[in-house]
């Protein structure tokens, strides 16, 4: 976990996912990024929103970005 290093914009892009459908929107390199990592996923596929898994919830309790 510790060894994750994410940038400012990823950063701040995992902090505004809140799971509701009008959450704002991140760049599909950022959510490809995060989901690939494991701190973001849907609920409910294909559409659903997107939600922080408890890995991401902790990266920002942490406050980690480079």
């Amino acid at each position: 976990m510790l060894d994750i290093v994410l940038t400012k914009a990823e950063y701040e892009a995992l902090a505004a996912v809140d799971g509701t459908q009008t959450q704002s929107q991140m760049t599909p390199a950022i959510q490809s990024r995060l989901s690939l990592l494991r701190l973001i996923e849907r609920r409910k596929w294909p559409n659903g929103p997107l939600w922080r898994t408890a890995r991401g919830d902790l990266h920002i309790q942490r406050g980690l970005w480079s």
